[in-house]
């Protein structure tokens, strides 16, 4: 346990990535495939898909951009003549990221055990992998489980590399099916349930604040999260 708290405590939300110390394609390759060897899913179904983005300073901005403009569009509508006119520090990973995993929904078959090649004794059970409609608007939620998991064990990996990640979940969705504003990228079937960047930080978003300002984005107290029923 000792050793998963002291990798785990490595982690650090990066603000700018270097453009010269950049994981290798073998790196990544090796960090997802041992990330995917770690994790399970609901009826073996993997119902999501990683598209993995190499190095491309150009793409990395134009990514950025679609999410920083979702954000200030967010904050826009809520506080119409008094949002912030400012970049957001914890999207700045982004703009300068050399690698980048977006996390989609993902249609599936079923295996050939819930295929029903094998011999259901209990009787027949409903596969909505194969339903585009479903996979998108009735599985995030439970999508969005497995998808913290791998990604969280795509951390440790790059963590372990002595490299740094960072997620945004500030992504825009509009259109028919989410995918308007994600017209560039034509490899997207659904719009994104998540960002990861993967690169080594030469700053961090923690450098960007005053001690006071640290001291005051403090997290919630732990009795505040767990809440142990007798």
């Amino acid at each position: 346990m000792k050793q998963l708290i002291d990798l785990y405590n490595k982690r650090k939300h990066p603000s700018i990535y270097d453009d010269e110390n950049i994981p290798t394609e073998t790196e990544i390759k090796d960090i997802i495939s041992t990330a995917y060897n770690l994790v399970t899913s609901f009826r073996k179904m993997y119902g999501y898909k990683i598209h993995v983005l190499g190095p491309n300073k150009k793409r990395s901005k134009h990514i950025w951009q679609l999410c920083h403009n979702q954000k200030q569009y967010t904050d826009d509508t809520h506080f119409p003549g008094e949002s912030r006119q400012v970049k957001s520090m914890g999207m700045l990973h982004i703009e300068t990221a050399p690698w980048i995993l977006i996390y989609t929904p993902r249609v599936c078959e079923p295996n050939a055990y819930h295929a029903g090649e094998s011999n259901h004794k209990d009787g027949k059970s409903v596969w909505d992998g194969t339903d585009w409609d479903f996979m998108n608007f009735n599985n995030r939620e439970s999508g969005a489980i497995e998808v913290g998991m791998i990604a969280k064990m795509i951390m440790a990996g790059v963590l372990d590399k002595g490299y740094d990640t960072g997620f945004c979940v500030c992504m825009p969705r509009s259109g028919t099916k989410g995918l308007e504003k994600w017209k560039d990228y034509p490899f997207l079937d659904f719009y994104p349930h998540l960002i990861q960047t993967i690169g080594k930080a030469k700053k961090y978003q923690w450098e960007h604040k005053t001690q006071m300002e640290l001291i005051k984005d403090s997290k919630p107290y732990v009795e505040d999260i767990y809440n142990f029923v007798e």
